[in-house]
């Protein structure tokens, strides 16, 4: 979005809250710095917003500093530009809070990151090492600068109120209206056809980025069992796993994979999938994760089995909107849909449906976005 357009939405109210990212992507940035300023502009009366990034000219970035009543720093390593706009916003008496989105401040979780992610057997390990220290020693620095902390979820607050010595507070992760909307009009195709399909039953796998080739390991040998014993079971994967690595190699006839998508074709492609797996190792890192591969599957009525993550396990309730696979089992698990879909798998996702607009929209976060700003922030307009 261009800039002009961006101040115009910024300048639209008297509150104005100021959103900062390195660049636009298609996960932290759409998650906590796009879906937050359209929440606050289309939901929060009063109260405008909009988004900056490291190529927006300083001359912008000085005004922005000088006309905010707070300002988000999302996820941002520490560098020259992002320390010089952080002291212009103190100096102007601004509140300046860390968003992240991840356990990546502490430089103690650092070994459980690079295993987590399959990077302890990489090449140059001391370099890969020198970067995830690097990194993460970055993270905190832009932190340390600000004067309180935004995470997704409760288990990340109380892992960082541990580490840091700033108020930490919590808004989780959602759909935009945007999300909702082409969501809904999938579903109601869905409906119109009478959940017709093609004579296959899908499982997919939404990987997002290249770090879960580890998560995934937890389920191929269940899906290698499927896939040769049930002959019209498909494995969809979406994302950047290497399968050739895998046992899974060699049945290329019966996995549909498809490089990374914009989130929009990603729904289309969860909307035509019979279930959703979500697995993920047990430690620190991930339980610290949000449940985004939980709603972006469930706004489309698909089910989903997850690991017994503490965000899974808040937003599942086993057996009724999704399943925990808490024993391991993930053939059994995905062999009760496999052996009788319509009763399980339909009434599941209409229920992961129902779940996720009740939990996941703009419109049922904003108020919490709207009180974490104002105390956060110190906001003290009576009206909002």
């Amino acid at each position: 979005m261009p800039l002009g357009f961006r101040l115009r939405d910024f300048f639209h109210e008297k509150v104005r809250v100021a959103y900062y990212y390195h660049q636009p992507d298609n996960s932290t940035f759409r998650y906590r710095c796009f879906n937050m300023s359209r929440a606050i502009n289309t939901y929060v009366p009063g109260m405008s917003s909009s988004w900056f990034c490291m190529k927006d000219d300083d001359r912008y970035l000085e005004w922005v500093a000088k006309q905010a009543d707070v300002i988000v720093v999302c996820r941002s390593l520490y560098n020259s530009k992002i320390a010089r706009f952080i002291q212009l916003c103190h100096r102007w008496g601004k509140t300046v809070l860390f968003d992240c989105d991840d356990y990546v401040f502490d430089l103690s979780v650092v070994p459980d990151v690079v295993e987590t992610v399959n990077q302890t057997t990489v090449p140059g390990r001391e370099e890969m090492w020198t970067d995830w220290f690097g990194r993460v020693g970055r993270y905190r620095a832009t932190l340390d600068m600000c004067d309180g902390l935004i995470v997704t979820n409760d288990y990340l607050a109380a892992r960082a109120a541990e580490v840091v010595d700033c108020p930490v507070y919590v808004i989780p992760n959602f759909m935009g209206d945007e999300q909702v909307d082409y969501s809904a009009s999938l579903v109601k195709a869905k409906q119109r056809s009478q959940h017709k399909r093609d004579g296959l039953f899908h499982i997919g796998y939404f990987s997002g980025t290249p770090s879960h080739d580890r998560d995934f390991a937890l389920v191929t040998d269940a899906l290698r069992s499927i896939l040769l014993t049930c002959p019209h079971t498909r494995l969809r994967v979406v994302g950047f796993i290497d399968l050739a690595t895998t046992c899974l190699a060699g049945l290329d006839e019966r996995i549909e994979f498809t490089p990374l998508v914009n989130y929009m074709e990603l729904q289309r492609l969860i909307a035509q999938t019979e279930l959703n797996i979500a697995p993920l190792q047990e430690n620190a890192f991930t339980n610290c994760k949000s449940e985004l591969k939980y709603f972006d599957a469930g706004i489309v009525e698909v089910p989903t089995i997850a690991s017994p993550t503490f965000t899974m396990e808040n937003a599942i309730s086993d057996h009724i909107n999704g399943v925990i696979c808490s024993d391991g089992d993930w053939r059994t698990a995905i062999m009760e849909f496999v052996d009788d879909y319509d009763a399980i798998g339909l009434p599941m996702g209409r229920a992961a449906y129902d779940r996720c607009m009740a939990t996941y929209t703009a419109e049922t976060v904003a108020p919490t976005i709207r009180k974490v700003l104002r105390r956060g922030g110190h906001i003290d307009q009576p009206d909002l």
